[in-house]
């Protein structure tokens, strides 16, 4: 498959954050699917960028697992595994899964909070996978946030935003075919959590598990 990658411009940010993000976002949105070569020098034209930074964009990603070496100056998309799946799944049900137990002991507050952005998700467009992800991280991350714990906010920050993590949810759409509305998907998490912080975390583990399941089913 060939890569196509839009020059970078001018932007915020170091180069090589921005050619990292760039190619993260292109894994979610389908431009660059598995097996994919990536070739430094052709993606830095392509970005109209250094070799320099893209090298070390490229190196991190292999760092993460997305990527391993093919040939000269060349990496190659590796796929999702099962492995990478549940080491993933794990680890959101071990911060999420308390961070809803939170939220059900802060009460109604905190929950209403949560409640707006899972009402504000509603209209989200379902055929845009980048507005879909954006939309279900908003709601899982306010769901942290409202904890008022930067240590496990920088721990959820990591699961979903490096690019292991969109590479995932794109596979998850990939294989979803339910299609659910946003907002239908977490109506039951708010639910939960007024019902209180036991309820609250078995929801969200069961949330959780529900995603994972597309991905090993």
């Amino acid at each position: 498959m060939t890569v196509t990658m839009k020059p970078i411009g001018r932007a915020g940010g170091t180069l090589s954050d921005i050619a990292y993000q760039r190619i993260s976002e292109a894994l979610l949105e389908g431009t660059i699917e598995p097996g994919s070569r990536l070739v430094m020098d052709q993606l830095a034209d392509q970005l109209d960028i250094s070799r320099t930074p893209v090298r070390d964009a490229l190196l991190r990603l292999e760092r993460e697992g997305l990527i391993e070496p093919s040939g000269r100056r060349g990496f190659v998309v590796r796929a999702v595994s099962d492995l990478d799946v549940v080491h993933l799944y794990e680890s959101r049900e071990a911060v999420e899964g308390f961070a809803a137990r939170r939220v059900a002991e802060l009460g109604p507050g905190a929950i209403a909070r949560v409640h707006t952005v899972v009402k504000s998700s509603a209209d989200t467009d379902m055929s845009d996978l980048r507005a879909v992800y954006e939309a279900n991280m908003h709601i899982h991350r306010t769901i942290v946030e409202v904890v008022d714990n930067p240590v496990l906010l920088s721990l959820f920050d990591e699961i979903w935003q490096r690019a292991r993590g969109l590479a995932a949810f794109a596979d998850y759409l990939a294989h979803d075919r339910q299609h659910q509305p946003i907002d239908k998907q977490h109506a039951p998490l708010v639910k939960a959590f007024r019902a209180g912080p036991d309820q609250a975390f078995t929801a969200m583990r069961d949330h959780i598990c529900a995603g994972k399941d597309v991905h090993l089913t």
